[in-house]
């Protein structure tokens, strides 16, 4: 197929699934079908097959969000989670056609609702389990050898450190790991939960470690750590970034190394001057 047609299928399955998308998430049924979805049903048997494809759209998001929020489940029980599924999927429709994004918003969802406003923790808690799910869809560490020869051999002003793509922060005022690990029980403690919701706001460093998703608390010097060496050009910078104190660096490195937290180690080939 030459470029011109292809470009133009392309174009008539975008306008297609965009058809499709506004039909679904319509406030009112459409008497007519749009013409840029190339059916032939009409009638009843439309109306008919347009229900049954958005009452499997609801269910299918319940299903997937159920998966990636086990936390949030757990905290509220299903059916008040399943009600939440359904506003979801009504106020945040799919930007993607993969199921394993839709609970991309979710967070955002749970912080709107009135109902929810005497747990405010659920919004955060939701953050964490998404990270926790996506860290699972990111592809492993790339470190090789040669990597840790060159940061072995070459100084830090000659070096940037990249973090593996299955790795994130999330920081929250309530202690969203210590809720984590507790939900994560088949009868949660609701004792040693109300004692927990007592404590400190937590940071999350949540990682990729094989085909498990885990989670630890982060301390706030590791945190600072963390952003300096993804925002700064060279592991000197990031380095002098941090704040004199308890943090060590060679000991963080040997982790990093052992639980995969490390993608790369990049030779830089000219020392950006510091501000």
């Amino acid at each position: 197929m030459n470029a011109p047609l292809a470009s133009r299928g392309e174009h008539r399955e975008a306008a297609r699934q965009q058809a499709l998308v506004a039909l679904l998430f319509a406030p009112q049924a459409m008497a007519e079908r749009p013409s840029a979805l190339g059916v032939k049903q009409f009638g009843a048997r439309w109306a008919e097959g347009l229900a049954a494809y958005r009452g499997s759209g609801r269910e299918h998001a319940r299903v997937a969000l159920r998966a990636q929020f086990p936390t949030v489940l757990a905290m509220l029980g299903e059916p008040t989670f399943d009600t939440l599924a359904a506003r979801h999927w009504l106020a945040r429709p799919p930007r993607r056609g993969d199921l394993a994004w839709v609970g991309e918003d979710f967070a955002d969802t749970l912080a709107e609702q009135r109902d929810l406003q005497a747990w405010p923790w659920l919004a955060d808690s939701a953050r964490l389990d998404w990270a926790l799910w996506n860290v699972l869809h990111a592809r492993p560490a790339a470190l090789r050898a040669d990597d840790l020869q060159r940061l072995a051999c070459e100084p830090p002003q000659r070096l940037r450190l990249r973090l593996a793509p299955g790795t994130r922060l999330v920081a929250s005022r309530w202690p969203i790991v210590s809720l984590w690990r507790l939900h994560r029980a088949e009868a949660p403690d609701v004792v040693a939960c109300r004692d927990a919701l007592q404590g400190m706001g937590e940071i999350a460093w949540v990682w990729r470690e094989g085909w498990q998703a885990r989670a630890e608390v982060c301390a706030a010097d590791t945190q600072q750590w963390l952003l300096a060496l993804q925002q700064a050009p060279t592991l000197e910078h990031a380095l002098q970034a941090i704040d004199d104190g308890d943090f060590d660096p060679a000991a963080w490195l040997q982790q990093a190394v052992r639980h995969g937290w490390i993608d790369t180690v990049e030779p830089v080939s000219a020392t950006p001057s510091i501000p």
